[in-house]
């Protein structure tokens, strides 16, 4: 019997020894790999991320060159007032800026759709200079003048209650003031109920709560847009 256990303890010593000798080599292999994998994921996602940004910067900067070839002479242009003239330069002022002009043969000048000369320039007028962009400066090409301010009229937006509306005009009172405001209504006036429908202006009633968009004219309000805050009665 103690033999016969002698035997067992033998063999099983024996089978650790050959199982820890042959798996070893495995598991380091295994880890090996493993290490290597781990060691080339870094590199391979960094590579990889660089490809596809490499890829967008080319793709995007030929999307660029692109526009850009579209437009080699893309056209440039501003408003101002006159305010000074001389043979060769015409200075414009807009909201306290100056600018100086060049003014020579190469400059077309024009009013009202026809050729005009430098000295039937007016102070106080407006002008309108239309040119090309060159080594980063603006090259003028074109003036037009007109007697009547060339600037965009201000908007204006108001919150407030109807008080009157006839056909062509409406006061109203916006919120938080007590001054009644009087607009001007006209055939390029839209109305809209609560959801954004048009409607008729007649649907508009006193005290309705609305929302006005228009713009400030030179003596006027002219509204392009009287929408209704709350659904209409």
């Amino acid at each position: 019997m103690k033999k016969l256990f002698n035997k067992i303890i033998t063999l099983l010593v024996i089978s650790i020894i050959f199982i820890t000798s042959v798996s070893t080599p495995i598991l380091r292999a295994q880890e090996a790999e493993t290490d290597e994998k781990e060691a080339e994921t870094p590199s391979e996602t960094t590579n990889t991320l660089r490809e596809r940004i490499e890829k967008i910067v080319e793709q995007q900067k030929e999307k660029v060159e692109s526009v850009l070839g579209e437009f080699p002479n893309q056209l440039r242009g501003f408003v101002g007032q006159v305010v000074r003239v001389s043979e060769t330069t015409l200075t414009l002022e807009n909201r306290g800026v100056s600018r100086i002009v060049p003014l020579d043969e190469t400059v077309i000048l024009m009013q009202n759709g026809k050729e005009m000369a430098a000295d039937r320039i007016e102070i106080d007028s407006w002008a309108f200079v239309l040119g090309k962009m060159e080594n980063d400066s603006l090259v003028t090409k074109k003036i037009s003048f007109s007697a009547n301010s060339l600037l965009p009229n201000p908007h204006i937006v108001y919150l407030g209650s109807i008080k009157d509306i006839t056909a062509r005009k409406l006061d109203f009172q916006s919120r938080g003031q007590e001054k009644i405001i009087s607009g001007t209504l006209n055939t390029n006036t839209k109305y809209q109920d609560s959801e954004g429908d048009t409607i008729k202006s007649s649907e508009f009633v006193e005290d309705d709560q609305v929302l006005l968009v228009g713009y400030q004219d030179e003596n006027e309000v002219i509204i392009t847009v009287m929408r209704a805050l709350a659904p209409l009665n």
